[in-house]
């Protein structure tokens, strides 16, 4: 999680001027992760011009050029600078950053500068390579700053080697510009792994020993803090631990001297809990209770940079129970007044809300209750035992109910802290029923889902995705809980827990949430073979997730549960009520049977799960025809996308019964047979001929625009079918069973009218379900049949339709 903070106060305002040696000047303005150069001023701009100055002779050697470059005028001064003109043929230095036709000229002329070792020239020479490599974003030259990065840093050894506590004037500004090019040289990754180790080792010393100083000047002491808080010499060789104990025993004591060394302190905090967070943990008592005060009291610059270690804290220690109990301790301990530390922190949350510092009292709301999921050793000593959790969520309602709609959208993103707390694999197998209460909480948020407003949608598509991750992740295996059962119960809880409360009772029953519904349901029921493996704990808690990283429905528990599944895949196709919503739900549809599918595909002979899921199958494909919303062209789709994934043979030779509500149930062994000739046999009761009598003999009504889409799913159903038979003979015989089952309804004279009304211009239905199959016969009159073949479905449809 990117964590951002404010910018550092000016600084360096106590240079003395009067000195005669030095002239004035002063630098721009710096960035959060800057060392600071001197009062705010307005930006200077570095641009490269392509004329006025050539450098010739430049030496990179530390000797610098042949002649001694002038003294020059400050290049911070309004008037114009002009040069002493220098013998003929000598080089000439340029301060004002245009006089360079490129980064590597002007580089290459300032380290011959600096060779040249001219103290009336170096305090310009630093601050104009501060001003330039803090100008750009991005060097054109970099291969030569990392070579003239070794050199550089010789002389910065060079101009900093006199005690800090006896300069004045001059001397001291340029010691504090070198530390600020030696500060960057040391946080910028491109150059710091060139940076000599021994010298590195001896300016940090130096830093170090200078901020233990009481005596130190206020100027040079933020400059030494800026250095330690910027700096990233990670080896142990070079920022040991004794290094770290001794900066964070300085800082605790420093910090009270002005509120530019607090904020330099807390800079401290981060940069110790990224080179040395072993020290930061051992000694979390000296530096949490000073960060959490001043978090919730101190002025709103300081809030938000005394915030941001404990945030950086809340994803190195995330389920640290030592460090989890030194923020209890901290924050339920006695003040210097004797009131709880978190009644008296709990006060200013009404002055956070009041001056709208909304954001960070979320900040601080979701980094509290992940610190304090575990705070104790005790199993029952976590997040739900804190005596200020009842108060923390009131400060959640206010931020969710909050009436700017950013806000909103911020805390509901916040909330899914407390869900990575709660949906913890242990509570889902140990404890449903406290699992169930905590998902009836978690899911409170979801009332605002209609709101669709972008920023709201969004969070609320994250905080939904983040919950079936957290639930549904792959590899949590308790010792008593096998993989198999456990990944079960995972589908089971999301499914009944998440699923249904927000898609089926809430996303489906607005239209401005049709589109999120269906979204999360097609993601959710994809295989549980797709990956999701974050590489860590951290990642999981602060990680942000999309739709597509949800980990997916287990594939043996959604073929166990078709049935279920369906029931809110109905409720989907009766929601839809445009082309584009139909296409949603057509997505959710090929989500389902692809789940199903995969875990079909690998059994050698169809168990009788299966043969039950593919019974859910058809009973959805039935419940759809008789619906009031029922359209042919979409009945269509779902019926040959159905065999197309389960296979031809899986709805036409599998016997089905009906059961009392003449729903398809799956029977052990064949019944009602209709032999064909020629030793072909084709179960009458298998689903595709049951559902293709249901289509035609359908009390439903078809709106008047939708007759030739009738009679076009009619056909179209039976001609894709047929084309997916391998066997010539087996897709005559199908074919031939459709039309001779006509023979076998009787019809009536009401019934008859009823299906005339859906083809116009048809004498009588039948005859109409005869031309449905021309487009069939064309199709076997081009296959190489036995004439005869053809003749006879032919002749078994004319005499159908004569009936």
């Amino acid at each position: 999680m990117a964590l951002v903070s404010d910018p550092g106060p000016a600084v360096y305002n106590n240079y003395d001027d009067s000195s005669s040696n030095c002239p004035t000047s002063s630098p721009r303005p710096i960035d959060h992760d800057d060392l600071p150069l001197s009062p705010p001023k307005p930006r200077k701009r570095v641009n490269f011009s392509l004329s006025p100055a050539t450098i010739t002779d430049l030496s990179s050697s530390p000797k610098g050029p042949t002649s001694t470059p002038v003294r020059q005028k400050s290049i911070l001064k309004a008037s114009t600078l002009t040069q002493v003109p220098s013998p003929k043929g000598s080089s000439q230095i340029s301060f004002g950053l245009d006089a360079y036709c490129s980064f590597t000229a002007m580089l290459h002329a300032m380290c011959a500068a600096l060779g040249a070792d001219d103290k009336h020239t170096k305090l310009d020479i630093y601050l104009t390579l501060n001003s330039a490599i803090r100008g750009l974003k991005a060097y054109p030259d970099s291969n030569v700053l990392v070579e003239k990065t070794p050199l550089l840093v010789n002389y910065i050894k060079r101009d900093i080697e006199f005690p800090s506590d006896s300069l004045d004037g001059c001397e001291s500004r340029v010691m504090i510009q070198a530390f600020k090019l030696f500060s960057f040289l040391c946080s910028n990754g491109q150059v710091v792994h060139v940076v000599d180790a021994s010298v590195a080792a001896w300016i940090l010393n130096k830093s170090v020993s200078a901020i233990e100083n009481p005596e130190i000047k206020k100027s040079l002491l933020t400059c030494h803090l800026s250095f330690l808080a910027s700096q990233r010499l990670a080896s142990p060789k070079i920022f040991t631990h004794e290094h770290a104990n001794r900066v964070l025993d300085a800082s605790m004591k420093i910090h009270t001297r002005s509120k530019g060394i607090e904020g330099h302190c807390y800079h401290l905090f981060e940069t110790l809990l990224d080179l040395a967070p072993a020290i930061m943990l051992a000694r979390a008592d000296d530096w949490v209770g000073l960060v959490i005060q001043t978090s919730f009291s101190g002025s709103s610059a300081m809030q938000s940079k005394a915030i941001i270690p404990l945030r950086i804290s809340s994803r190195l220690f995330l389920g640290s129970k030592e460090f989890s109990q030194t923020v209890h301790d901290a924050l339920m301990g006695p003040t210097d007044e004797g009131v709880c530390v978190f009644d008296s922190c709990y006060r200013h949350i009404e002055g956070l809300f009041k001056n709208k510092h909304e954001d960070h009292v979320l900040h601080l709301w979701e980094t509290l209750i992940v610190l304090l999921m575990c705070w104790g050793k005790r199993p029952f000593e976590k997040l739900d035992k804190w005596q200020g959790l009842n108060r923390w969520l009131e400060v959640f309602r206010r931020c969710i109910n909050s009436t700017d709609l950013s806000v909103r959208s911020r805390a509901i993103l916040a909330w899914q802290k407390l869900g990575y707390v709660w949906l913890t694999a242990q509570t889902i197998v140990n404890d449903t029923d406290i699992s169930k209460r905590r998902m009836g909480i978690l899911l409170s948020v979801f009332k605002f889902l209609h709101d669709s407003r972008p920023d709201t949608v969004a969070a609320f598509t994250s905080t939904f995705s983040k919950f079936a991750c957290l639930i549904l992740r792959p590899g949590l295996v308790t010792s008593k809980t096998g993989t198999s059962e456990f990944a079960t119960r995972q589908s089971e809880f999301a499914w009944q827990q998440l699923v249904v409360p927000v898609i089926s009772d809430i996303c489906l029953q607005y239209n401005s949430t049709f589109a999120l519904g269906t979204t999360l349901l097609q993601h959710t029921l994809v295989s549980s073979g797709k990956s999701w493996s974050p590489k860590s704990e951290a990642d999981v808690c602060f990680g942000t997730v999309a739709p597509e990283d949800i980990p997916g429905m287990n594939s043996k528990w959604t073929r166990s549960n078709a049935e279920k599944v369906l029931d809110v895949v109905s409720k989907v196709f009766a929601a839809a009520k445009t082309d584009d919503d139909r296409k949603l739900a057509m997505n959710v549809w090929t989500a389902f049977l692809k789940n199903v599918h995969s875990v079909m595909q690998r059994e050698v002979r169809q168990s009788a799960e299966s043969t039950e899921a593919i019974a859910a199958v058809c009973n959805f494909l039935k419940r759809y025809l008789q619906s009031d919303n029922m359209i042919p062209e979409t009945f269509e789709v779902l019926v040959t996308s159905s065999i197309d994934m389960f296979g031809i043979m899986t709805f036409t030779e599998k016997p089905f019964a009906n059961d009392d509500y003449d729903n398809f149930v799956p029977i052990g062994s064949p019944s009602r047979n209709a032999y064909t000739g020629d030793g072909v046999v084709l179960n009458i009761n298998s689903p595709l001929i049951r559902l293709m009598r249901m289509l035609v003999t359908s009390p439903v009504q078809i709106p008047k625009d939708s007759r030739n889409g009738y009679e076009s799913c009619v056909s179209g159903i039976a001609k894709y079918a047929a084309s997916m038979f391998s066997s010539q003979r087996k897709m005559v015989c199908f074919l031939t069973a459709l039309l001779g089952m006509i023979g076998g309804v009787a019809v009536s004279n009401e019934r008859t009218d009823e299906m005339a009304e859906r083809v116009s211009g048809a004498d009588c239905a039948l005859c109409a379900w005869t031309a449905s199959f021309s487009c069939v016969v064309e199709v076997l009159s081009e296959v190489d049949i036995a004439d005869e073949w053809v003749k006879k479905l032919i002749s078994a449809a004319m005499s159908a339709a004569k009936k």
